[in-house]
């Protein structure tokens, strides 16, 4: 479903960085133009090969922007980060990565919740694992510091991501805490969902040891694991909008043939 683009209110940029992941681009693409909020636009920057065109037909034109560029080896994941912050036309940016599920609430709910901060992010995200014990068993997911993954932020030209390869949207994530943010609780933990699916930049373990971060989770999924209930794990336990978010990704990814 696409939901209406106007002009009311600032334009925000969603930033994807992407190559060679049409089928997992096309279920995030398919969540920018579900978003509630009007005022929005794609910003892509892809140095894979695969032809984005037919999956992108959707998105006004006024609304997208493609860069396309030749992959370097020498370019990291940070520097190509940049290059989508330099591009964008938006007031506020959002971190929109081409492997994760937005809900179409996300850019509204976290654009209120920004108020007058710099920056906005979740406490934690719900986490979905690509293999057969997990397939239907998401988890909130916390990470320390909050989810650099759902930052939202305002227009800054002079902050920037380290020219790292991986961890780099962590490092943008803490430069913002000066500036002031807002974290938005657990309870919102259905805005997005982080999705382990065999390809990506952090190893399955970055994303399995999300079961059990916080100490008090640790402790409660040791001592279920050792009496053998860990199906009434606290982090298992979803709300009924946790659930809707979850069983909206897992239709639009089996329909799409990810999973």
């Amino acid at each position: 479903m696409i939901a209406p683009f106007s002009d009311d209110g600032p334009r925000m940029s969603c930033l994807m960085v992407t190559a060679n992941r049409r089928k997992l681009a096309e279920r995030s693409i398919n969540c920018f133009l579900s978003q509630q909020y009007p005022n929005r636009e794609m910003v892509i920057v892809d140095d894979g090969e695969e032809d984005y065109a037919p999956i992108l037909a959707a998105i006004p034109a006024e609304r997208l922007i493609h860069h396309r560029l030749v992959k370097d080896p020498q370019r990291t994941l940070g520097d190509l980060r940049n290059l989508s912050l330099d591009i964008a036309r938006g007031t506020l940016l959002a971190q929109w990565d081409d492997d994760d599920w937005f809900d179409p609430e996300r850019l509204s709910r976290q654009y209120s919740a920004l108020g007058d901060k710099a920056a906005c992010w979740t406490a934690a995200t719900l986490v979905h694992l690509d293999d057969p014990e997990w397939l239907e068993r998401p988890y909130i997911g916390h990470i320390s510091g909050g989810a650099p993954s759902t930052i939202l932020h305002v227009r800054d030209d002079s902050m920037r991501y380290p020219s790292e390869r991986k961890g780099e949207d962590s490092t943008y994530r803490d430069a913002w805490i000066k500036r002031g943010v807002a974290t938005m609780g657990r309870e919102w933990s259905a805005l997005l969902i982080r999705c382990y699916h065999g390809s990506n930049t952090w190893e399955r373990d970055h994303f399995a040891r999300r079961v059990a971060l916080r100490p008090q989770d640790i402790v409660e999924w040791n001592i279920r694991k050792l009496f053998g209930t860990t199906d009434r794990y606290s982090q298992f336990r979803l709300t009924p909008r946790q659930q809707a978010s979850f069983d909206a990704f897992y239709a639009q990814s089996r329909a799409l043939g990810i999973f």
